[in-house]
């Protein structure tokens, strides 16, 4: 296991369902999982469901939960979220631009929310279900098959993180929850296992690291 720290951010290099029995409570996970609907192989073998199902056996006990998939992923994989968080609504995270996927139009994808919502902040006492509408271009490739757009995943920090808890990535993938955390402020753990993107991962939060301190 390698472990770098960066700024308020601490990534561990490794398989998540043993690195997170050794970790402290966090108060949020904001993860985007390997999908039910994964293209076989682009990860290896591998069972989603048991995976997500596993990995919330050993996270602790943080206070919210949020699963991001694309549109045309099964809900029923949510079914691996423990029962003794409350599902609280779905969020829908638009592209301006719709693509393609076979015969499906669309693209988007949606945000599973589970747990208490956060304390009721000025502006922040209703809390809305649709995200801001990226631009294709706000998903840029990095390296890793499956980035996402930082513009929706600083608004799920915003909604589902006070700005002094600690952020939980198990499926870190190319770091776009960490650098949604170093934009606005959030202490971020993030853990990914396959070394090439973990790489891009630090590399992406430093650098957004170095942007909050400058404008900060």
């Amino acid at each position: 296991m390698r472990i770098e720290h960066i700024g308020n951010a601490t990534l561990y290099l490794g398989d998540c369902l043993e690195v997170l029995p050794t970790l402290p409570d966090v108060d949020a996970v904001i993860t985007d999982p390997i999908w039910p609907n994964v293209p076989a192989g682009m990860f290896g073998p591998c069972d989603p469901f048991a995976l997500l199902s596993r990995t919330a056996d050993v996270w602790g006990t943080p206070k919210r939960v949020v699963i991001v998939m694309r549109g045309d992923s099964d809900p029923r994989f949510l079914s691996a979220i423990p029962g003794r968080y409350p599902f609280f609504r779905a969020c829908h995270l638009p592209y301006v631009i719709p693509s393609y996927i076979g015969r499906k139009l669309g693209g988007d994808e949606l945000a599973y929310c589970f747990g208490e919502p956060i304390s009721s902040a000025p502006g922040q006492r209703v809390i809305p279900g649709r995200g801001p509408s990226v631009q294709p271009d706000g998903r840029k490739a990095n390296g890793h098959p499956c980035s996402r757009a930082l513009g929706h995943f600083k608004w799920l920090v915003r909604w589902w993180a006070m700005p002094d808890e600690i952020v939980l990535d198990p499926f870190m993938g190319s770091g776009t929850t960490g650098v949604a955390c170093a934009s606005l402020g959030r202490q971020f753990i993030g853990i990914e296992i396959h070394e090439p993107y973990f790489d891009i991962a630090c590399e992406r939060i430093e650098n957004a690291q170095r942007q909050e301190r400058l404008f900060a």
